[in-house]
């Protein structure tokens, strides 16, 4: 199957049909991982990151605050 190849914002990027998109497991504002293989380009979808890259990601904006407990308000000793 042919596409085409198009350019965006000084990169270059290859327009993949949706069926075979959906087949290799790619949505749209996912990330993938690219490489050159034997003079091919492999792309295959990323997966979430190393354990370091993820905990590298959190910052004191958007880390979650502990909050006070407090006495039951309403019926959550049901």
């Amino acid at each position: 199957m042919r596409t085409s190849v198009e350019s965006h914002s000084g990169n270059l990027a290859v327009l993949i049909p949706a069926e075979i998109a959906s087949k290799a497991g790619l949505i749209a504002g996912g990330s993938v991982d690219i490489e050159l293989t034997n003079g091919r380009l492999v792309v295959r979808p990323s997966g979430p990151g190393s354990l370091q890259e993820l905990l590298a990601g959190i910052t004191l904006e958007n880390i979650n605050i502990a909050w006070e407990d407090g006495p039951p308000v309403g019926k959550e000793l049901l």
